[in-house]
């Protein structure tokens, strides 16, 4: 399958996502007008994808380029090496599960092992090998950029700790002199995997920013997904698999969504430090309001 297909298939899936996310939500869909509800629902998601792909477009248009692999295809091997890390983190949490071990610190550490070894042993190995630097953006670029991107993901983190339930007061210095660090590493290290390696692994392969912001943005959220479904497969619980997809959806599509725009900064800056410091603003407020 070539990258084009597979990335048209990845945004049908996600319009069909989309939409099923909006019409399942309890109350959207009445006793009342339910065909003109589906109807009018249907055209605003198009609308709404339409949209966000003309400025995808927008946003990934020009020719520069700051890393490259110096020609070499390494998009299997990236590949494996992301499947590699979503089965090593499966088996830990299985392995905990069984050990009734299963706590957010606990998976936490279990997350940090399997981004780090893995990843670790496929470039010692020889497999992955780090992209060089090719080129800098411009000053203005860079600084504009900057505040661009942290003064949005702040904006957005601050609304995520200001809409938690219940009142919040303000985290304690030695709370957050460990989330932090914690938050800022493991954001660097998905921004690695994700932006460091596959996105220009992508960009060397296609040839098309477009398509490398696309995919490695639908690959960023679909990694999120073992962790989130582990419980009930663990358990074939199948009644809860359910619950859980239905509830996860939005947080799925958030999250490519989210790599988007990190793959547009990463693509007009090659700045691993303003991708992974927004990145880790992105998620602090969440964080900080519901704890690792």
């Amino acid at each position: 399958m070539t990258s084009r297909r597979l990335a048209q298939l990845s945004a049908l899936a996600l319009a069909a996502l989309t939409y099923w996310t909006i019409v399942s939500r309890p109350g959207v869909i009445g006793d009342e007008f339910p065909v003109t509800i589906y109807s009018t629902t249907l055209v605003f998601t198009l609308f709404v994808f339409g949209v966000s792909f003309l400025a995808l477009r927008l946003a990934t248009g020009g020719s520069a380029t700051y890393w490259s692999m110096e020609r070499r295809d390494q998009f299997r091997s990236i590949g494996w090496m992301i499947v590699t890390i979503s089965a090593v983190m499966f088996a830990g949490h299985a392995i905990l599960d069984w050990l009734d071990r299963v706590t957010p610190l606990v998976l936490r550490a279990n997350f940090f092992l399997a981004m780090t070894l893995v990843p670790a042993a496929f470039i010692v190995s020889g497999r992955v090998r780090w992209p060089s630097r090719s080129a800098h953006p411009g000053k203005f670029t860079l600084f504009l950029l900057c505040l661009v991107g942290l003064g949005a993901a702040a904006a957005w983190s601050w609304m995520a700790w200001s809409s938690a339930p219940g009142e919040l007061a303000a985290p304690p210095l030695g709370r957050l002199l460990f989330v932090v660090p914690v938050v800022i590493l493991a954001a660097t290290l998905e921004e690695i995997v994700f932006r460091v390696l596959l996105q220009t692994a992508l960009l060397e392969r296609t040839g098309s920013r477009f398509l490398a912001v696309f995919l490695s943005s639908v690959a960023f959220g679909l990694m999120h997904v073992p962790g989130q479904f582990a419980e009930p497969l663990m358990h074939a619980d199948w009644t809860l698999l359910q619950l859980v997809a239905h509830d996860y959806a939005p947080a799925f599509l958030l999250q490519t969504a989210l790599g988007l725009v990190l793959g547009v900064l990463w693509l007009r800056t090659g700045s691993i430090v303003l991708i992974s410091v927004v990145h880790a603003l992105l998620n602090m407020g969440n964080v900080l309001a519901t704890g690792l």
